[in-house]
């Protein structure tokens, strides 16, 4: 293969068109882990396991893929004046995070109140998730937060603000995001590699193998872990999926967002109505479930948040003409 480099506007679409892959990746992390591994298997077979490394491979792939393309855009965020940004941006970004999590959670507490990990108990609990809540209800707060602290650092060299974003990570889950958005900001107008050499992608591929391995170990917190592998195969990621991953309709691509605030969501009422039922299954049935059904519903989830993404548009466009 040989190297291509493109513009910086064709750089900010094909990490664009990145990020739906983003999303299928970490939805099929998400459902193997919090769904799929739970079903009581009678199949004996290893399928299930084979799942697990999958999601696991995959998965630690989806966040970075997600979080590059959005820090990516960010730029237009920090330009603004500091009134500005409050106004348009923070504050109805917080608002929104508020009311998004506080619907998660009693959605939780009714159908699957151990999915992310973390107490949903009174009061108190509901405050201490919206501050500091687990990576995979965060991104609203980290899309609040980051064009501020981007404002605040931009004289900050990449390295600093990233590796501090990183050693944060073992305090607060949101750092992880953070950290992610921080490198789509600042690879913003650098050359993009759409097709790596086979030398450049050897080197890419023993990055991500030695990133993976770091992460494996025990003694790693787990948030270090996950943005150290997640910036380890990054690189090798975009190599990969770059090339191909404008094959997916518009609709798709724009749907990123809303696909990422409905995983905890689907995943919990997935649960509530099928989980017991694959349990008890016929083996033929359970056999076809266990190996298509992490594709079919991450599948599932990206037309879902299309479909409701083009229903908000068609509806703002109808509130707004009139």
């Amino acid at each position: 293969m040989v190297g291509v480099t493109v513009t910086e506007s064709d750089a900010a679409e094909r990490r664009g068109e990145c990020a739906w892959v983003g999303l299928w990746c970490l939805a099929i992390q998400l459902v193997v882990t919090g769904h799929y591994l739970q079903v009581g298997w009678s199949i004996g077979t290893q399928v299930p396991q084979a799942w697990s490394v999958v999601a696991g491979l995959i998965g630690t792939l989806g966040l970075p893929l997600i979080l590059v393309d959005i820090g990516g855009q960010a730029g237009r965020l920090v330009a603004l004046s500091w009134p500005a940004l409050l106004r348009t941006w923070v504050v109805p970004a917080l608002a929104a995070h508020t009311l998004w999590l506080s619907a998660c959670v009693m959605l939780l507490r009714r159908y699957d109140d151990g999915l992310v990990g973390v107490p949903l108990g009174g009061s108190r609990d509901l405050l201490a998730i919206l501050l500091n809540p687990p990576p995979e209800m965060s991104l609203l707060y980290a899309l609040a937060l980051f064009p501020v602290l981007a404002k605040l650092t931009r004289r900050v060299p990449a390295v600093l603000l990233i590796g501090g974003l990183v050693a944060a990570t073992v305090l607060v889950g949101t750092a992880t995001l953070l950290a992610f958005l921080a490198v789509g900001l600042r690879l913003t107008g650098q050359p993009f590699t759409t097709s790596a050499s086979r030398t450049n992608l050897l080197g890419r591929a023993a990055l991500a193998v030695a990133g993976l391995a770091i992460s494996g170990v025990q003694a790693l917190p787990d948030g270090l872990a996950a943005v150290v592998a997640g910036l380890a195969v990054l690189p090798f990621g975009l190599a990969v999926v770059a090339p191909a991953a404008g094959r997916a309709p518009a609709s798709v691509r724009r749907a990123v967002v809303a696909g990422f605030l409905m995983l905890v969501p689907a995943v919990a009422v997935t649960n509530k109505a099928l989980l017991a039922r694959l349990s008890v299954a016929s083996t033929p049935m359970q056999l076809v479930v266990a190996l298509a059904w992490p594709v079919v519903w991450a599948v599932g989830l990206l037309v879902a948040a299309a479909i409701v993404v083009a229903v908000g548009r068609r509806i703002a466009a109808m509130v707004f003409e009139g």
